[in-house]
């Protein structure tokens, strides 16, 4: 589809799908027979999952920066794999606090960003981090990186982050803290110790720019 007719049919769609995609959410939460594996931001869907999004196309709507539909300690795992940086700091934070609200204890949430601090140390160790796996990463989905510099302008200005919020494990680990959570640790990317987030995350060959961090709803 032409970009200038995406453009203009996206609204539209948006404004038809969501009221139905919003229903649907709800029956999927009346109809859940034990605590839901939730996931925000996900683009296919996954069995014994409720994958949400609030794309245009989604089958299942939810606005994770608002108040969720979904009472408390109703989830035991909720996964959201390159979305926080698409948001606002209170924005995230209103996710985080949803998050916890919903999630059971011993619940957990896994979250999956790219990690600013990493662009950094890759930008400071001077030319040949344009020919290192950061770099290359990028390249591999088509982005340009002809300096140092452009590893830190890629994960602020690339794929609309500037009008969300960038971290590093420090930042988003005392979010995390702040919002309730407890064992807030940084796993190895496509890895988890629950089963239910095991190998779970999709775009490998960004492993180097990314972080994953889960933590416990006590």
């Amino acid at each position: 589809m032409h970009p200038l007719v995406r453009a203009v049919a996206r609204p539209v769609v948006l404004n038809l799908n969501t009221p139905v995609a919003r229903r649907r959410t709800t029956r999927a939460i009346a109809a859940a027979d034990g605590p839901i594996r939730l996931e925000i931001g996900g683009l296919e869907q996954r069995p014994g999952w409720l994958v949400t999004n609030v794309n245009a196309v989604t089958r299942n709507y939810l606005d994770a920066s608002a108040t969720w539909p979904l009472g408390p300690a109703s989830v035991s795992v909720v996964y959201a794999d390159n979305v926080i940086e698409h948001l606002p700091l209170d924005a995230g934070r209103a996710l985080f606090r949803e998050a916890f609200r919903c999630l059971q204890p011993g619940g957990v949430i896994r979250l999956v960003t790219p990690d600013l601090r990493k662009h950094i140390e890759a930008y400071l160790a001077g030319p040949d981090s344009v020919c290192g796996d950061i770099a290359e990463a990028y390249r591999q989905i088509g982005l340009r990186v002809d300096h140092p510099i452009d590893l830190v302008r890629i994960p602020v200005e690339n794929f609309r982050h500037h009008e969300g919020y960038v971290y590093d494990v420090a930042s988003l680990s005392a979010e995390l803290t702040a919002a309730g959570f407890v064992d807030v640790r940084e796993c190895a990317f496509g890895k988890s110790d629950v089963p239910d987030l095991d190998g779970l995350d999709k775009r490998l060959d960004e492993g180097p720019a990314q972080m994953a961090l889960e933590a416990v709803r006590p």
